[in-house]
């Protein structure tokens, strides 16, 4: 098997590893950065979840760091106060670009990602099985921990 189906079966909570079957994935880690996390933790929030339920989740700033007015600055504060909240590590502006700095310090071969941030499938280098998401998709892996993927 390559290393993504490895990956598949050993996370594989529903469905059936066929071509054309939605299979539930466990998801072990997400990241968010902060050009989509805010709204993604906003919902969170709304929906009353005490805890992510992921082994690993970071919030970057990493992207909307231009500070010209204060509504920047506000969703940063807003997405420290989140993590600290949540269990969710915080890495604030200057730290780096999430998909980078996540590979170098927090990925680890053979586990799931699923990241706000298209470049997110960059943990895939080091053996990851990762994918890229809109915001609202992380936000519901911190809720739950499946993934629904069609697989080819």
């Amino acid at each position: 098997m390559s290393v993504a189906k490895k990956i598949i079966s050993q996370h594989l909570l529903s469905g059936k590893m066929e071509v054309g079957h939605e299979i539930g994935l466990k998801i072990d880690q997400t990241l968010t950065q902060d050009a989509t996390g805010t709204m993604t933790y906003l919902q969170f929030e709304a929906m009353g979840i005490p805890k992510i339920k992921t082994k690993l989740s970071v919030s970057y700033v990493d992207h909307n760091t231009l500070q010209s007015g204060f509504e920047n600055a506000d969703d940063h504060k807003f997405l420290q106060t989140i993590a600290a909240k949540y269990g969710i590590i915080f890495s604030p502006a200057g730290n780096g670009i999430c998909h980078q700095i996540h590979l170098e310090r927090f990925g680890i071969p053979k586990m799931t990602l699923i990241g706000s941030d298209s470049h997110s499938p960059t943990c895939g280098g080091i053996g990851m099985l990762a994918f890229g998401t809109g915001g609202l998709d992380v936000l519901c892996h911190h809720s739950r921990t499946t993934f629904s993927y069609n697989h080819a």
